[in-house]
């Protein structure tokens, strides 16, 4: 709807050439009710007085005052849930660190009873090798004694038949001579070698103990490692009867020793993952304390009225009249929203008493607006007459 002209309700014309995009009618008081009066009825016309301003500019603010308050409570339901967040991860992460601390001391418990075992192994070892090895010096010694005593023996075969062959005349003096150098000499090597035959029966003796303590020790160290795989969390494995090999026992520990690394990396990235949480709450926590400390934005009225001019509420279709509507904002400020209006592609009428307005719609280019004029007469009611 586009207004030219208005009448009053016999046909007198009030005010005539109005431009279709911006007119400013200078108007007094009672003109302009007279204006607004004759238009109030008629379809597709708005009106627009300092109370639909003001209401609007109440209720944009307001409206601040809503959004605030929405942006408070989500903001505290953001710092809820980032505290449940941390909570959260601070118990995942107590628990990794709790599981990393039972690996390390499963680790820690098997290497020592591990330790034990090969150290009590090794011990075995090497004492059945000395027990061995003595055993092997009693079996020597005693070889060299039953030789001695074998040449003893043959000495004294030889001397006996010696004599025989005398014919019971004696046995020459050279010959008993040789006889008794050979006894002397049998005498020493016996008597040599049956100290041998003592001290390495004593060696072997001792070796034989070492080796039963060595046996005693490597069982103690077997029964404390079977003892201490009840108190490892990953469970003992069936190792079968007897000793197990080393390389068993390095492949056990192989498999501890991945889990404490498993467990260090779950607990690494547990404390990561707390760390985020924490870093997110405090974030969270500056941004409500920073809404709260800076409250509700501050409408600034000349641009939120310029926002709900400029919106859907307003057609192409429609017809704006305003009574002084933007009276407060002065005459620079009621041209920019009345322009802002117009953009729209609504027709403004804008009835005004203001020079400066006047002034400006005077100087309006011809395709962007004017300015008329209505004169205040004691007719009735003025008619609209709109195409």
């Amino acid at each position: 709807m586009r207004f030219q002209e208005l009448r009053d309700a016999d046909g007198t014309m009030l005010v005539r050439g109005l431009h279709p995009a911006i007119a400013v009618v200078a108007a007094n008081a009672v003109a302009r009710a007279a204006a607004i009066s004759s238009v109030l009825s008629t379809q597709g016309c708005k009106i627009l007085h300092n109370t639909d301003v003001e209401d609007e500019l109440h209720r944009a603010a307001v409206s601040v005052v809503d959004e605030h308050e929405r942006a408070l409570d989500e903001r505290r339901t953001r710092v809820g849930d980032a505290e449940r967040a941390l909570t959260e991860a601070a118990d995942v992460a107590t628990n990794a660190s709790r599981d990393t601390s039972v690996a390390t001391a499963d680790l820690s418990r098997f290497d020592e009873l591990a330790t034990r075992l090969a150290a009590a192994e090794e011990a075995y070892e090497a004492a059945v090798r000395a027990d061995a090895e003595t055993a092997r010096s009693v079996a020597a010694a005693l070889g060299e004694l039953d030789r001695i005593l074998s040449q003893r023996h043959s000495a004294s075969t030889s001397l006996e038949q010696a004599r025989k062959s005398r014919d019971n005349r004696g046995v020459p003096e050279a010959v008993i001579q040789q006889a008794m150098n050979l006894q002397a000499a049998l005498a020493k090597a016996e008597a040599d070698k049956r100290e041998s035959v003592q001290q390495a029966d004593e060696m072997s003796q001792a070796a034989r103990m070492a080796s039963r303590d060595a046996l005693l020790g490597l069982e103690a160290a077997h029964t404390a490692l079977r003892a201490g795989m009840a108190l490892i969390t990953s469970g003992a494995p069936n190792w079968g009867a007897g000793v197990p090999l080393p390389g068993l026992v390095a492949s056990y520990r192989d498999k501890l020793a991945g889990e404490v690394s498993s467990a260090q990396a779950a607990e690494s990235h547990a404390k990561g993952v707390e760390k985020a949480a924490r870093s997110r709450l405090e974030q969270e926590r500056r941004d409500l304390d920073a809404l709260l400390a800076a409250g509700p934005p501050i409408v600034e009225p000349q641009t939120t009225l310029a926002r709900w001019l400029g919106s859907e509420h307003f057609t192409r279709d429609d017809a704006v009249f305003a009574d002084e509507a933007f009276a407060r904002f002065g005459a620079e400020g009621a041209a920019t929203l009345i322009t802002t209006l117009a953009g729209r592609g609504c027709q403004v009428i804008y009835l005004t008493e203001d020079p400066a307005l006047l002034s400006w719609a005077i100087g309006l280019p011809h395709e962007a607006g004017g300015a008329s004029t209505i004169s205040t007469t004691g007719r009735r009611k003025p008619a609209l007459v709109g195409d």
